[in-house]
C-alpha cells in the first residue's frame, strides 16, 4: 500500500503539476482562540510517529512545504502545515500588532489542540524559525523537538533603533542584511510589488544568489530593481508553474498583510512583545534536540550567524545536529527531498518518537 500511495503521489504530480504533492482535500479550517481562521493542511501520523508542525517563511504559504510532505507521509509522520497569519487562505488583519510573537504562539498551539495533538516537533524555514522559536519560549511542554532551516533560533533581544541595528550589522557583515525589511514596511511596497511582479520574483528568489547582496538586502536596493524592472532567468527548482502560483497568490491577496512581519520587526513592537518571556525560558529546554540546516549560499541568512547562536555557550547542554547544505535560503524548494530524508533520520536518531505517545 504504501509503495502504490508514493507511485500514486508522482503519477499525480505528472499529470496535475507539482500542486499535486500536498492532497488539497487534506486542507482544513479552524478558528482560534481570538477569532482568526487559520487554513491549514493536515494529515494524521501512522501509529507510533510523530506529529510535525511545519511553519514557513515569507513570501511563501504552505504550498512550499511540498517537496518535503510527501516523503515524510510515507515514512508514516504526521503533518500539520498551516498557512501562516497574513498568508495564502488563512486571515489577514490589518494591524501589525496581530502579528506579535506571543499571539502567533498561542494561535499555532490552537492548531494543535484543534486536532487534539499533544506532543508534537516544530520544524521552520526563514520566519517560521522565528515563530517555532517562540513556542519553544511560550510552549516547551507542546514540543519533542525543534528543526530550524536556514534561520537559527531567534534569541531575545532588547528594543533597538532599526537603523542602529542595521549598522552595527553592516560593520559586522560588511553590507545591510536586514535593508530590505525597510522597503516591506513602506506603505508604498504593496502597490510596487503587484505592479513589478516580475521583478520582484527574480529578486526574491534569484538565479544568482550572490545577488541578493546587491538587489535584495541594503536599504533601497529592493525598491531601485523594481522601479528598473529588472528580470532574470527563474532559478532550477521553480518552475513556470510555481511561479504562476505565486503570483496569483500575491495578486489575489496582496503583501499587506505578510508586510506586518517586518513591520513588528522595525517598530520594535517583537522586541517590547518578547520583554514578557521569563529568563528561564529564553532558551528551548536542554532535553529537547535541535537541528539546523545551514544554507551555504544564503547571503542574508548567513550559515555563520546560525553557527554562532547553536555553537555558542548558551547552547552548550543541547544536542544539536547541523548540516550545511550546497543551496541559497529556499533550501525546502531545492533540496526538500534531501531535507525531508535528513529530517527522517534525525528524528529517528533522537529517538523523540517514543516520546510522542
Amino acid at each position: 500500500m504504501r509503495y502504490f500511495s508514493a507511485l500514486a503521489t508522482v503519477l499525480l504530480a505528472l499529470h496535475h503539476g507539482s500542486h499535486a504533492l500536498m492532497d488539497p482535500s487534506l486542507y482544513k479550517n479552524a478558528v482560534t482562540s481570538r477569532n482568526l481562521t487559520y487554513h491549514y493542511y493536515f494529515s494524521p501520523a501512522q501509529p507510533e510517529k510523530p506529529t510535525l508542525l511545519l511553519c514557513h517563511g515569507i513570501p511563501s504559504t504552505s504550498y512550499d512545504w511540498r517537496y518535503i510532505v510527501p516523503v515524510l507521509e510515507e515514512k508514516g509522520y504526521g503533518v500539520l502545515a498551516p498557512d501562516m497569519l497574513g498568508l495564502g487562505e488563512t486571515a489577514k488583519p490589518a494591524d501589525p500588532a496581530a502579528y506579535v510573537p506571543s499571539l502567533i504562539s498561542k494561535d499555532l498551539v490552537d492548531l494543535l489542540d484543534a486536532e487534539s495533538l499533544g506532543k508534537v516537533i516544530a520544524i521552520g524555514h526563514d520566519w517560521g524559525c522565528k515563530a517555532i522559536s517562540r513556542l519553544a519560549n511560550y510552549y516547551p511542554e507542546r514540543f519533542l523537538a525543534y528543526a530550524f532551516l536556514a534561520v537559527p533560533f531567534a534569541e531575545i533581544t532588547p528594543p533597538t533603533d532599526f537603523q542602529m541595528y542595521l549598522d552595527y550589522v553592516k560593520r559586522v557583515y560588511g553590507y545591510e542584511l536586514y535593508g530590505y525589511w525597510s522597503f516591506f514596511s513602506a506603505p508604498d511596497a504593496n502597490e510596487l510589488i503587484q505592479v513589478h511582479v516580475d521583478s520582484f520574483v527574480s529578486v526574491a528568489f534569484p538565479y544568482d544568489p550572490t545577488i541578493w547582496k546587491t538587489r535584495w538586502a541594503p536599504t533601497g536596493v529592493l525598491r531601485q530593481s523594481l522601479l528598473e524592472g529588472y528580470v532574470a532567468p527563474l532559478p532550477a527548482y521553480m518552475s513556470e508553474e510555481d511561479k504562476e502560483h505565486f503570483v496569483g497568490t500575491f495578486s489575489r491577496n496582496g503583501f499587506e498583510a505578510p508586510a506586518n512581519w517586518y513591520k513588528i520587526m522595525t517598530s520594535q513592537l517583537s522586541a517590547r512583545d518578547d520583554e514578557q518571556i521569563p529568563y528561564e525560558r529564553a532558551l528551548p529546554p536542554a532535553s529537547a534536540p535541535i537541528y539546523f540546516a545551514a544554507t551555504k549560499y544564503d547571503y542574508v541568512c548567513l550559515p555563520e550567524i546560525g553557527y554562532a547562536v547553536f555553537e555558542g555557550e548558551e547552547f552548550s547542554k543541547h544536542n544539536v545536529t547541523h548540516k550545511e547544505y550546497d543551496t541559497d535560503h529556499w533550501i525546502i524548494l531545492s533540496k526538500g527531498d534531501e531535507v525531508a530524508h535528513d529530517l527522517d533520520a534525525w528524528i529517528e536518531g533522537t529517538a523523540v518518537s517514543q516520546a510522542s505517545h
